[in-house]
């Protein structure tokens, strides 16, 4: 359990809310999409977190989503206004096979192949994850999709141009971490390691002395990166009561969480808005956190995801 609760060292306003993404249903991601598709309805949540004490949030590159750019100018606004923030901007891991993009179904499959050896019950809690089932055809396609294989984890790239170009929508915010996203987790499954190295080279080179790789499989990607690869902070991952994309397992994510010694700072403690407040800080400051995002899609939101989270690290 932490100290004295400070939202400013702990808590992060998540994006993804203010950028049209509810993990709840399409309707809701287009009511969302409508709201914040007006700077000053997105600038009215940031405030009250501000407000609050909050000054740390999450953010992603441009091409994200069709609202990422726009949250991006509000981030540059409340800077202009003279407020000390800081961000944790993700950026995606283009990763390639020869002249294309690993495909995200046959990537998905390939966890479901090498985590399925050794976490029978994996499969099925992919499948069944309500948060990864928002992609369209997933219990369809998935199974159906073909894993990648060990030959050709071997001739697997990265598109450094892209990764250049992504860095360079942050070079004049204050950025106290970059994070490479949860490619991290096909990455590390392919044994690339020297990818992932060359990556947080490439990060630093460019001036982000910080870094937090990306992770959804957590407790089978932790311990292998502990292990293999260094030069980095730590993770941002999963961490919710209900177990909803903490994989392959809740109690090996969990388990891998409390063994590592590097900095944790956990998404979906919401578990996509499944999750009562109260409950969820309940849960997630019962680990030994750097930080926790929470996205919040209105002023009360807002307010009552950081009084629960006071109150909960007050029992």
């Amino acid at each position: 359990m932490m100290g004295t609760f400070n939202p400013a060292d702990h808590l992060i306003l998540g994006h993804m809310p203010l950028v049209g993404i509810s993990y709840q249903s399409r309707e809701k991601d287009e009511k969302y999409r409508t709201r914040f598709s007006e700077a000053s309805s997105m600038k009215r949540v940031i405030d009250a977190a501000l407000s609050m004490g909050v000054r740390r949030f999450a953010a992603a590159a441009p091409g994200s989503s069709p609202l990422a750019s726009l949250h991006l100018q509000v981030l540059r606004s409340i800077v202009g206004e003279g407020h000390a923030i800081d961000l944790i901007p993700c950026v995606e891991i283009p990763v390639k096979l020869g002249d294309k993009r690993v495909d995200a179904f046959r990537r998905w499959a390939t966890y479901l192949t090498f985590e399925g050896e050794f976490y029978p019950e994996a499969k099925q809690r992919i499948l069944d994850d309500p948060i990864l089932n928002f992609r369209e055809g997933w219990k369809d396609k998935l199974p159906m999709s073909k894993p990648y294989d060990r030959e050709e984890f071997r001739n697997l790239s990265i598109d450094w141009k892209q990764i250049e170009d992504g860095l360079e929508h942050f070079n004049d915010l204050p950025v106290s971490y970059l994070e490479p996203g949860s490619e991290t987790d096909f990455l590390t499954m392919a044994r690339r390691f020297d990818l992932l190295g060359e990556l947080l080279d490439r990060i630093k080179e460019r001036g982000y002395k910080g870094v937090l790789l990306g992770v959804h499989h957590a407790g089978v990607t932790i311990p292998a990166l502990d292990e293999h690869l260094s030069g980095f902070d730590g993770y941002v991952t999963p961490l919710n009561q209900m177990g909803v994309m903490m994989l392959p397992t809740k109690a090996s994510a969990e388990k891998a969480i409390e063994g590592t010694d590097r900095a944790v700072y956990a998404i979906k403690p919401l578990a996509g808005g499944r999750v009562k407040p109260k409950r969820a800080f309940t849960y997630v400051f019962g680990f030994d956190l750097d930080g926790c995002m929470v996205g919040a899609a209105s002023v009360a939101e807002v307010q009552e995801d950081l009084n629960a989270a006071v109150e909960a690290l007050k029992t």
